[in-house]
């Protein structure tokens, strides 16, 4: 069980939703904002009241009674841990006086439930499971089935009347139309046909063939996306079962994953341990938010998995923004979400381990040994239209190499690929070119990369985000 003396500023900062509310909390704590600040005898909670815009103050406490801490505040802020959890704990590290005092009532009794729950959890009694409104899931999917009619028809009529027909005035009809389907609950197909538009009214008189490749790119997927989502809907409404199933479909309509939903129908892993590959924040101009993005590699069997911790702009201050992570996670259950090549994981708790060097070691052996049958997989993943652009694989090798024209070959026996930076990944190659050829030219290493597919060039690339050594990762990105 941890207490108040585990508290360290890396622990604040890493608890901090952003970057603002650490400052806001230090600048709380230099003023003296909190004016009454209490702790229990045995250090296992810090609470005080402290200054707010109204005439009440605030009453914040920082729990460590379990596995983990818990933060609470009466202040109206959707950031969690608010600042003032934050300042809190800064006045804790900077030495202030906290007396001792009995855990206040309110608290007690939030303990309490906590236990009571943890006790039902351990003696395997689940809880009941919240009932279902089907005939609501129902006229959901009736309303997603209509909306999808309407997306329908808006890539049906662009695709007949030609992107050179394409002005301001169908531009705005095209909006128009596209701002109804927010009616539908279908903020995927809407996402796409928004980013259709876009680059329709980018497109110049006479647009090259990467501008028109990208534009029947989206067209196929949103009319791929529209008629499978159309059949998968008629399915489930004819047969009854309209409980959500193992398929990207549902995501591809725009609904949302619970993790009560994955573990309902087998979607999870038990005991899985994950180590990161690579970490980027990605942004994402058509849906109007940031990714955190990241690769891992369950030690387990060796699966290359995701995580995405999605930031819409509007709420980035309510949202803890994620981070590069050197540790091994070590997850009771692993939920997965629906996919191909690179499922998308989360999970709900788990305990944090050092790496070690079997770590790594377990990670090469589990790399693809042929880079024709890592290819081949790639492309295999990458054909569905629904799936992603990327293709992400852990690839052994035997050496790489730069041409004299600056680009990067990875070589493995007679076989060999290009190296080239994709759209996320724009500087790569120009890091792996900083980077000493003694620590990456080795035995017994791998590529964590992107395999990606150039329209123009109509070649398969490598876009190299780590190298995994016996040792080391070394991360590009």
């Amino acid at each position: 069980m941890a207490t108040i003396k585990n508290i360290t500023e890396d622990f604040v900062v890493s608890s901090a939703p952003n970057s603002n509310a650490v400052t806001n909390a230090k600048k709380i704590s230099r003023t003296g904002g909190f004016y009454a600040l209490k702790k229990t005898a045995d250090d296992t909670l810090i609470f005080g009241e402290c200054k707010g815009s109204g005439a009440k103050p605030y009453y914040t406490s920082a729990d460590f009674i379990g596995d983990t801490p818990v933060f609470r505040c009466s202040c109206p802020s959707r950031q969690f841990p608010c600042k003032h959890s934050l300042a809190l704990m800064f006045d804790w590290l900077a030495g202030k006086n906290f007396e001792v005092e009995e855990v206040p009532e309110d608290i007690a009794s939030k303990r309490k439930k906590i236990e009571n729950k943890a006790k039902k959890a351990e003696s395997g009694e689940t809880p009941k499971p919240k009932k279902t409104n089907k005939s609501a899931l129902t006229k959901k999917l009736k309303k997603q089935r209509e909306g999808l009619e309407l997306a329908e028809s808006f890539v049906n009529d662009i695709l007949s009347r030609g992107v050179s027909s394409i002005n301001n005035a169908s531009c705005s009809q095209y909006q128009a139309l596209a701002k109804q389907l927010g009616d539908y609950y279908l903020p995927e197909p809407q996402a796409i046909m928004l980013e259709i538009i876009s680059l329709a009214q980018k497109l110049s008189e006479k647009p090259d063939d990467s501008q028109l490749n990208d534009f029947a790119d989206l067209c196929v997927k949103l009319s791929v996306s529209v008629r499978k989502s159309m059949d998968y809907i008629d399915n489930k409404l004819e047969s009854g079962e309209i409980m959500p199933e193992d398929s990207i479909l549902y995501e591809a309509m725009g609904n949302v994953w619970k993790l009560t939903q994955l573990k309902e129908i087998g979607l999870f892993k038990p005991n899985s341990e994950i180590m990161q590959l690579s970490f980027n924040v990605l942004e994402d101009g058509v849906h109007n938010m940031y990714i955190d993005t990241a690769y891992w590699i369950d030690l387990s069997d060796g699966e290359i998995c995701k995580t995405e911790n999605k930031r819409p702009f509007r709420a980035m201050n309510y949202i803890k923004e994620e981070d590069s992570f050197f540790g091994v996670y070590c997850v009771p259950e692993l939920c997965r979400y629906p996919g191909g090549l690179n499922r998308r994981v989360r999970w709900e708790s788990a305990n944090i381990r050092d790496k070690v060097q079997a770590d790594f070691v377990k990670a090469v052996s589990f790399a693809e040994n042929s880079l024709t049958d890592a290819v081949k997989k790639a492309k295999n993943e990458l054909k569905n239209t629904l799936s992603s652009r990327f293709a992400g694989m852990l690839v052994k090798y035997d050496s790489i190499e730069f041409a004299d024209d600056g680009h990067g070959v990875l070589k493995l026996g007679d076989e060999a690929i290009t190296l080239k930076s994709d759209i996320c990944y724009p500087d790569v190659i120009d890091v792996l070119k900083i980077v000493s050829s003694e620590q990456y030219n080795r035995e017994n290493c791998a590529v964590m990369g992107e395999f990606f597919y150039e329209v123009t060039d109509r070649k398969i690339y490598l876009c190299p985000l780590a190298i995994v050594t016996p040792e080391n990762i070394i991360r590009l990105c």
